[in-house]
């Protein structure tokens, strides 16, 4: 099973825009509501993506000047780790 990547958005709206975004790039992506503990700041939604496209997604969000406020990587353990970016 592939990882999978959250890129958490400010508002629910900004998550559908991040969404967008990936999508008219052709890269799969779907809105999530953070898990609790991953949402600082009030970061309620995230933008899933998987290991294989987080590179392209960043690179599309930095160009259409969209970034997520943060990037998690979910871990086996169940739980999730910041990853810098």
């Amino acid at each position: 099973m592939e990882t999978s990547y959250y890129l958490t958005c400010r508002s629910l709206t900004y998550a559908q825009k991040v969404s967008r975004s990936l999508s008219a790039a052709r890269l799969r992506n779907i809105v999530v509501r953070t898990p609790q503990h991953m949402s600082r700041e009030g970061c309620g939604y995230a933008v899933r993506v998987s290991a294989g496209v987080l590179s392209d997604a960043l690179n599309v969000l930095a160009r259409d000047n969209i970034p997520p406020k943060r990037v998690y990587r979910a871990v086996p353990s169940g739980g999730f780790e910041e990853v810098p970016w």
